[in-house]
């Protein structure tokens, strides 16, 4: 009887530990959307997701606001291998942020919204750099980067339009090539058109920074870039290393020399550029192609597409130091000025194209070119596209 009576205490304290480790392993997200425009539309009946994401692919719960803007996923379990987010899409934006359940249930989350509108006029740029970076003899192109902090400060989100012209555009020299494009903006993508590209992505209040890089050719050993700036720039930062180039710019005056590492660059400055305006910077020096001579003169630390220098970028956005490295996804789409509209605004279409830029980011993943906080961040992002994509339908 006793030893019987022992294994039923054993089994009971087993089952009770059993119950206790399940329990421990549930979790609870509660929150609130709320809009913070002034008499802004109704959160109410909304749908929230939350994102559940693996290296497999995502397992999302979906809920719906009440009347006061409350949501709530109860007693889901936990798992220390999937990266979890809450979104919500509202008025064609999605908002958004990540979550960390390790300890326990997080506090209450806020999904801050905002009324949207297509009107770009509530866009503007903060400050806008350009680095002409190398130049390859072998095929006569330069290559180039760019930096743009967008600037919001309206209390509306600014929405991509119905047509081309709805949406935020961006110049590129003539006969531009290998659009490398990367931003924290959510779901954001681009679609390149006859004199640049346009931006598909939301742009709430606040600043918001985009990164891009490109090549374009060029026919002589000197020419004059024509370089506009449609959304103005409060300030404007034009640099290229010495011995690629030398440049000028009469407007904004003479370029002073900048150390970077053990290179020597020129940087010109200017304050102050209002919408549509344009500047002139002359190129000289630029070598040419010859029988002879050696391709590859590409400085191979300026290869975009998979870092740069993080004094360089640090130049470019304020002159001042931060340990980051600029990670770029190549997920462009070219299109024709009359179809981008078409194009994009398929839901079919996007979900084909979020398909294919998954299977890219599992490769380059799969190959290590990416660190796995990178991977899951941008995995997130992508399925956060595809589930409100889903939920349209």
């Amino acid at each position: 009887m006793l030893w019987a009576l022992a294994a039923c205490l054993i089994l009971a304290l087993v089952a009770t530990d059993g119950v206790a480790y399940a329990q421990s392993r549930l979790r609870t997200v509660e929150g609130v959307v709320r809009n913070a425009t002034p008499e802004g539309g109704a959160v109410s009946e909304q749908t929230v997701t939350l994102h559940r994401v693996t290296s497999a692919g995502f397992n999302d719960l979906t809920t719906t606001t009440d009347d006061a803007g409350t949501f709530s996923f109860t007693d889901f379990e936990y798992n220390p291998a999937v990266s979890y987010g809450v979104s919500v899409r509202y008025q064609e934006a999605i908002y958004g942020t990540d979550l960390d359940l390790s300890d326990g249930s997080p506090e209450p989350v806020v999904l801050t919204v905002y009324d949207g509108t297509t009107d770009d006029g509530i866009v503007s740029a903060g400050s806008a750099s350009l680095l002409i970076a190398d130049a390859d003899p072998s095929d006569q192109t330069l290559g180039a980067l760019e930096i743009i902090r967008l600037v919001n400060t309206s209390n509306m989100t600014y929405v991509p339009g119905q047509g081309v012209m709805e949406l935020l555009r961006f110049g590129l020299p003539p006969g531009a090539s290998d659009l490398v494009l990367d931003t924290p903006l959510i779901g954001a993508d681009y679609v390149q058109v006859d004199r640049g590209f346009a931006l598909l992505a939301s742009v709430p209040p606040g600043d918001h920074e985009i990164m891009f890089s490109y090549r374009f050719p060029y026919e002589a050993s000197s020419f004059t870039l024509e370089k506009s700036y449609r959304y103005g720039a409060d300030k404007v930062r034009i640099l290229a290393p010495e011995e690629v180039v030398t440049i000028s710019i009469p407007s904004l005056g003479e370029p002073d020399p900048v150390t970077i590492g053990e290179r020597q660059y020129q940087v010109v400055e200017g304050e102050g550029l209002t919408r549509g305006a344009a500047v002139s910077i002359d190129v000289d020096g630029l070598p040419m192609a010859s029988a002879g001579q050696q391709i590859g003169s590409r400085l191979p630390e300026l290869r975009f597409e998979y870092t740069a220098t993080a004094m360089l970028v640090a130049l470019m956005v304020g002159l001042l130091v931060y340990g980051a490295v600029w990670k770029t996804r190549k997920t462009g789409q070219s299109v024709n000025a009359s179809d981008a509209s078409d194009s994009f605004r398929s839901d079919d279409d996007e979900r084909a194209v979020i398909g294919t830029m998954i299977d890219d980011l599992n490769l380059r993943y799969e190959s290590g070119s990416l660190t796995e906080s990178d991977y899951r961040q941008r995995l997130r992002v992508l399925n956060a596209r595809l589930t409100s994509l889903s939920g349209d339908a």
